[in-house]
């Protein structure tokens, strides 16, 4: 409204000037003295302003498609990296800091109450950046809900307090969600050393910080970019680039670890672990990939993998006895993910299968991670449930190394417990550490639950646990993981 009467006022003045210049004219030039001429002149040269002025504002216009967010009205990314360019030119090294701040979890805000929602909250978090942030900071949305903010800033526990101060949203979004709901973020921070750094380079290097420090300890508290950190996702970005071409190529292979009884110290099976036989790198430890497979959802597909070849291993060795049967019965574990999980058909997968060859399911134990309990207790009741009532037994691995597993003991349907093996890294004259694992395995005893100790790695250890009534042993000083062949073989020589 205000830019048209701006223009009408404008076009007013501009007649009433054409309108006396003409006038001039028509004193001194009769042309003039002709209402057509006269007329002609001053619509030509309405026209002209016209056209100028529609230019400069289109320009304007142009101006700030090219440097604003449509959304949040924030710089794009465009114009704030050549903003930060001009910044650096006279900063001193250390003086700047480049933050990253992202959403955890914004795709679920945005399918469980609306991408209206999801909208509304990243155009509050915008103003409350622009409110919040120190002076002479510059603040863009690179994309969706991921934020680059420089800051004139280098203490790092300063940036943690402003890194707090950012994400304290709660009461510019207490309308847009339930109260109960908590709006999570992960932040990663680097520290600009070298001022005449490429800004994109800037940049990444915060949003290295940022994603490989969600995945760390402290996945809430703002991460600092290390060299470290530029290594470590170089590694995972050739991991992520190989890991399909490594599958088709068949250099994933389960191992299986040998698992014994106390009793008797007779095997009786074995967990079933995937190893990476790299082209290049050869054998990779677990650690160097199963946490990205995680991250990235790879791991369900090695699930499958594991248990259909854990489900091939059985149907031969289940045939190799005298006419054709079983010479000696034994149950194979197989991990379960956090992202199979979330699967809902995992157990009627899982089924169809073992069903494909002709595999008992009580020959198969299904390994579940204690953590899992933490992160969607509903889900994972409803999965055991479902996996056991296809059959298959349930083993909870890493017993004791979350806060809820006694209150969890009620609830899980489970039929195996493994002890934490970090129970068993303490001097055996800890008297605490005894008087635990005692009471753990008592207590399983009482509920009807078969114990299993792994980590074992020495004698010490063995004799402590056997001595406490644990059921099963596992662990290096009994047997290392092995290729399935030579698993074949300690089994076939347990036969004979």
């Amino acid at each position: 409204m205000n830019i048209g009467k701006k223009f009408l006022s404008r076009i007013y003045l501009f007649i009433s000037a054409s309108l006396c210049f003409a006038q001039q004219f028509s004193l001194s030039d009769k042309t003039f003295t002709n209402p057509a001429v006269y007329i002609a002149f001053v619509l030509a040269a309405l026209f002209c302003f016209c056209v100028y002025w529609i230019s400069k504002e289109s320009r304007k216009r142009l101006k700030n498609v090219i440097s604003q967010d449509d959304l949040t009205g924030l710089p794009t990314q465009k114009y704030f990296k050549a903003e930060v360019r001009k910044i650096l030119r006279s900063a001193k090294p250390g003086e700047y800091t480049m933050l990253s701040l992202d959403i955890v979890k914004f795709r679920y805000i945005t399918e469980t109450f609306s991408q209206q929602v999801g909208n509304s909250i990243l155009i509050e978090l915008a103003k409350h950046l622009e409110e919040v942030a120190p002076k002479g900071s510059l603040i863009c949305r690179n994309y969706t809900d991921n934020f680059s903010i420089l800051v004139p800033l280098a203490i790092f526990p300063v940036l943690e307090d402003y890194i707090l101060l950012f994400t304290n949203i709660k009461p510019q979004t207490a309308n847009l969600l339930p109260e109960h709901y908590q709006i999570e973020f992960s932040s990663g921070a680097y520290v600009i050393e070298t001022t005449e750094e490429d800004v994109t380079f800037i940049v990444e290097k915060a949003d290295t910080a940022r994603e490989l420090g969600r995945s760390g300890l402290n996945p809430k508290r703002l991460a600092l970019y290390t060299d470290q950190m530029q290594n470590d996702a170089q590694h995972e970005k050739d991991i992520t680039l190989d890991m399909n071409r490594a599958f088709e190529n068949q250099e994933f292979v389960v191992y299986y670890q040998p698992k014994f009884r106390f009793d008797n110290g007779n095997i009786m099976g074995a967990e079933a672990l995937i190893r990476w036989n790299h082209h290049i790198k050869g054998m990779l430890p677990p650690g160097d990939f199963v946490p990205l497979f995680e991250r990235n959802g790879f791991i369900q597909k090695i699930d499958i993998f594991v248990f259909e070849s854990v489900c091939r291993f059985l149907d031969r060795w289940n045939k190799s006895g005298i006419n054709g049967t079983c010479p000696l019965p034994i149950i194979i574990s197989c991990n379960l993910s956090r992202a199979q999980l979330y699967n809902p058909d995992v157990a009627n997968l899982y089924a169809e299968i073992a069903g494909k060859y002709q595999i008992a399911p009580c020959q198969i134990e299904i390994e579940l991670t204690e953590s899992l309990m933490m992160d969607n207790k509903e889900r994972l009741l409803k999965a055991m449930n479902e996996i056991k009532d296809a059959g298959f037994s349930i083993s909870v691995d890493d017993f004791g190394s979350g806060f809820s597993s006694l209150s969890l003991l009620k609830d899980i349907p489970a039929n195996v417990i493994k002890l934490d093996k970090e129970f068993l890294n303490t001097e055996s004259e800890n008297k605490k550490e005894k008087v635990i694992i005692n009471s753990v395995i008592n207590m399983a005893k009482e509920l009807d639950l078969t114990t299993v100790a792994e980590g074992v790695e020495d004698q010490m250890q063995a004799d402590l646990l056997k001595s406490m009534g644990c059921d099963i042993v596992q662990g290096f000083f009994y047997a290392r993981p092995m290729p399935e062949e030579q698993y074949e073989a300690l089994l076939r020589n347990a036969v004979n």
